[in-house]
């Protein structure tokens, strides 16, 4: 398909929430998650959280990232089915993911465009994805951001043995092109 064919689909950007993003993960942010845990030593100043829900294959792996400003065109998504992959935004800065809710349990191969939305993360906020949401990088908006990324060593090798962008299906990365695919490209309205 040439870039005359592409179609171009425009998605607002909406705030993120515990209840809006349920769909595709966890909002991880400026509250504990699962409250109760017993550790006996600092009842009294901590209020301590059971283990967060980060699923891997291998080895994880923890890095950051800096994500320069702007408004990308989508053209990739990608999933894992063995990790339950993590971004935190570090620093003052919110951050942007384009996302696509699971569809692995109908035997889906390609995003369901109609659920893929953008959503803004508050600075000091992360996102826990669920096993199978469609996603593409963290985008900045109009500052940089560092992202702290929870990975497993299986996907950070897969993507750094690419020798060129393109899509692949090898160890738990699978991504897809969307102008490939779909004949699209997403843009996002930062109005």
């Amino acid at each position: 398909m040439t870039k005359a064919e592409t179609k171009t689909l425009t998605i607002p950007i909406i705030d993120a929430t515990s209840e809006n993003i349920k769909p595709y993960g966890y909002l991880l942010g400026d509250d504990v998650s699962k409250p109760g845990l017993g550790i006996p030593f600092y009842q009294e100043r901590v209020i301590e959280g059971e283990n967060i829900d980060f699923t891997y294959r291998g080895t994880a792996t923890f890095r950051t990232a800096k994500i320069m400003p702007g408004y990308p065109q989508i053209i990739w998504l990608e999933r894992h089915m063995y990790m339950t992959q993590m971004f935190i935004a570090l620093g003052q800065s919110p951050f942007i993911m384009v996302l696509g809710t699971p569809n692995h349990e109908q035997n889906k191969d390609l995003p369901d465009l109609t659920q893929v939305k953008a959503f803004r993360f508050p600075a000091g906020h992360g996102l826990l994805l669920h096993l199978g949401t469609w996603h593409d990088f963290p985008i900045a908006g109009d500052t940089p951001v560092v992202i702290l990324t929870a990975n497993s060593d299986e996907v950070v090798a897969a993507l750094s043995a690419m020798k060129a962008p393109g899509e692949m299906n090898q160890g738990d990365v699978y991504k897809i092109s969307l102008p490939k695919r779909l004949g699209c490209e997403i843009q996002l309205d930062a109005s």
